[in-house]
């Protein structure tokens, strides 16, 4: 994606907690230079995620979510 003058907001989506069945995490990279934008995704360990969620006290709805994305 290539950008001109405009003014953008960019969201890559939620870094564990995404909402399009793509469980993993999300991220944008920005070239100034280049003007350009690259959106990304990578693995990262969900089940270690979860334990820490649920030792945090958080409800499990939370943490099961992040094995579906939704």
């Amino acid at each position: 994606m290539e950008l001109g003058d405009e003014r953008l907001i960019l969201n890559p989506g939620g870094v564990g907690q995404p909402r399009d069945s793509d469980p993993r995490a999300a991220y944008v990279l920005y070239d100034g230079d280049a003007g350009v934008v690259t959106f990304h995704r990578v693995e990262y360990d969900i089940a270690a995620t979860q334990r820490a969620m649920e030792a945090a006290g958080l409800p499990r709805w939370l943490s099961e979510r992040l094995s579906y994305g939704r």
